[in-house]
């Protein structure tokens, strides 16, 4: 709670959302743990089969608490390495838009890159396991007018604090650019 400086009824449901996608595990008397996904459903599909039924407000859910910890740890533990694949995926993203090309690949290699930073495997897959997802309405969203434009600003005010090592402000953005995507879900009739 202190870590993502929310309150314990966000954290519960977190975890609720989680462990429905086969990400965590609730163990009565126990705790909470990261599932072995040799035990059962590997976690890719559990996430794919929920959003097959139509639990996008479960993804974005998921999505807040995984990413905006994903853009704190980035910030934190990112190598030059790191950030010049962020940058990249960035720039072709930029030079999509320029020449007037589909730019759904690069904006989801961001959000995977970003998620490599982090230096943690868990989270790094399960960014992974919904990159299908995002690469499949991205033209959808494409479509919006302006939506292009806005997406890779908010990339980039995202990248600068993980450039810049400021931990609180990439969470904070992170946070912002996954609350403000909600809307164009819903224009779209997907959220």
């Amino acid at each position: 709670m202190a870590g993502l400086g929310v309150g314990r009824s966000t954290i519960r449901e977190a975890i609720n959302g989680l462990a429905m996608l086969g990400v965590l595990e609730t163990r009565h008397g126990q705790g909470v743990f990261v599932a072995d996904p040799a035990a059962g459903t590997p976690v890719p599909s559990a996430i794919a089969a929920a959003l097959a039924r139509g639990v996008t407000r479960d993804l974005f859910e998921a999505r807040r608490l995984v990413e905006v910890h994903v853009a704190r740890l980035a910030a934190e533990r990112r190598t030059d390495t790191d950030l010049q694949d962020i940058a990249k995926a960035l720039a072709d993203h930029e030079q999509a838009l320029a020449d007037d090309e589909p730019a759904v690949e690069p904006s989801v290699r961001f959000h995977l890159e970003v998620a490599k930073a982090a230096h943690s495997e868990v989270l790094a897959s399960f960014v992974s396991s919904f990159a299908a997802i995002l690469t499949e309405r991205g033209p959808v969203l494409e479509a919006v007018p302006g939506f292009r434009e806005w997406e890779v600003a908010e990339h980039r005010a995202v990248f600068e604090p993980i450039r810049d090592g400021d931990a609180d402000t990439a969470a904070l953005r992170m946070r912002s650019h996954l609350d403000a995507v909600v809307p164009h879900h819903e224009r779209i009739g997907i959220a």
